[in-house]
């Protein structure tokens, strides 16, 4: 079931708020003048798998959540593990964030992680090997079952 029928670029290791900010500047780049309608909500997959409905959003939206390290920081759900996700009407791709923090007062000591998956055989297929070469280091690539199966909180 497509985008998990495809590959999925992730991080390997933690990431910071401001290298979170530059993997998503670069993805909202290549995705969004494709893709113009598209929805976004909380994902609880490795939190406990509670499915919530989507609402549509803008790309506008995401681009002002992550203007700065803050913006960013604020737009993170207030519970542990639980990923924001924008996915485009077609369900060619999924793409998710998570920014989660130890202390509150200080969003300088958040670790972050981000992941797209992208569904075979569409326009964009090529995001993927885009993001881990630009990312070399901070992003790797695995077929996008398997990722989201090793990491089902449910």
């Amino acid at each position: 079931m497509a985008p998990f029928d495809g590959s999925c670029v992730h991080n390997d290791d933690e990431l910071t708020l401001a290298q979170l900010r530059e993997i998503l500047t670069s993805a909202i780049i290549e995705l969004s003048s494709k893709y113009p309608a598209i929805e976004l909500f909380h994902d609880w997959h490795e939190h406990d798998g509670f499915i919530v409905d989507s609402k549509p959003t803008s790309w506008d939206v995401l681009r002002s959540a992550i203007q700065t390290d803050r913006t960013l920081f604020d737009s993170r759900d207030d519970d542990f593990d639980v990923r924001i996700a924008v996915f485009p009407t077609s369900c060619d791709w999924l793409l998710r964030y998570n920014v989660d923090q130890d202390d509150e007062s200080d969003y300088n000591t958040v670790t972050c992680d981000f992941d797209l998956s992208v569904a075979k055989h569409t326009e964009i297929s090529n995001v993927v090997d885009f993001s881990r070469s630009k990312f070399s280091g901070l992003l790797v690539q695995q077929e996008s079952g398997s990722w989201f199966k090793s990491n089902y909180g449910g």
